[in-house]
């Protein structure tokens, strides 16, 4: 008899518990073939690294005068002389670098800068004054055309930053022989020039023989793209810009 009972109250049991199953599953009876669950498709969001951030609510004007071997510190945070917010510099530096990332992965940056009359003689004359900076401090070049395109490169991006600049502003003003630019311009010429140091450093260190040691190889870097940022900023908007306005006109 207490075996009976036993058995009783264990088929209640069961009962029970596939009536809580059903009535979880709508009204509907399990079965035991489960069908297979579609795959999930995994859709990539991209980090912050990968986006293209807004522009911040802020780019103040700021002078850019025309950068002093001597003076020039690559590892100086921008602006460091600038009452700027600590909030809009993480802005600033944020979107610069969404741009310096663009600027990078320009395609064919060197051949479209060499084909353009106005582009050319800026990034001619920042390799030389650059080269002219590093043998004044007694560097001795152990393959100086290695060395010269490495650094043309550097200079074709900053002509690309200064005609950006011109493509949104229009011709740059000027205060004197201070170039009237954007804050965030500074932020995006540092990034450019810690990124081309890392990628150019097999060359820097093979078209360099022998340098004295307060010269630094991202001293050449950097100071290369200010240099030439600052000489284009004197040019004409790039064509692409007086195109549009013809046409609005």
């Amino acid at each position: 008899m207490p075996l009976v009972l036993t058995l009783l109250v264990l088929a209640a049991l069961a009962l029970a518990v596939v009536a809580v199953v059903i009535a979880r599953r709508g009204g509907r009876w399990p079965t035991l073939l489960m069908r297979p669950r579609r795959p999930r498709k995994l859709i990539w969001v991209p980090t912050v690294q990968h986006r293209e951030l807004p522009p911040p609510q802020e780019d103040p004007v700021v002078g850019w005068a025309r950068p002093q071997a001597d003076a020039w510190r690559p590892g100086q945070p921008p602006l460091a002389d600038q009452p700027l917010n600590p909030g809009l510099r993480t802005q600033l530096d944020g979107y610069a670098l969404g741009r310096a990332k663009r600027v990078l992965e320009a395609p064919n940056l060197l051949e479209h800068a060499a084909a353009d009359a106005e582009s050319w003689p800026s990034v001619e004359q920042a390799v030389n004054e650059t080269l002219a900076l590093a043998e004044s401090k007694g560097t001795v070049f152990a393959d100086r055309a290695l060395l010269t395109r490495a650094l043309a490169l550097c200079a074709a991006q900053g002509v690309l930053i200064a005609e950006w600049r011109q493509l949104e502003d229009g011709r740059t003003a000027w205060d004197g022989e201070v170039a009237q630019v954007r804050a965030s311009d500074a932020f995006t010429i540092q990034r450019v020039g810690e990124a081309m140091l890392r990628r150019l450093l097999p060359d820097l260190f093979a078209g360099i023989q022998r340098r004295p040691p307060d010269l630094e190889p991202g001293l050449l870097v950097s100071y290369c793209t200010a240099v030439a940022f600052y000489l284009r900023l004197h040019g004409s908007p790039p064509s692409a810009f007086r195109r549009e306005v013809a046409v609005a006109g």
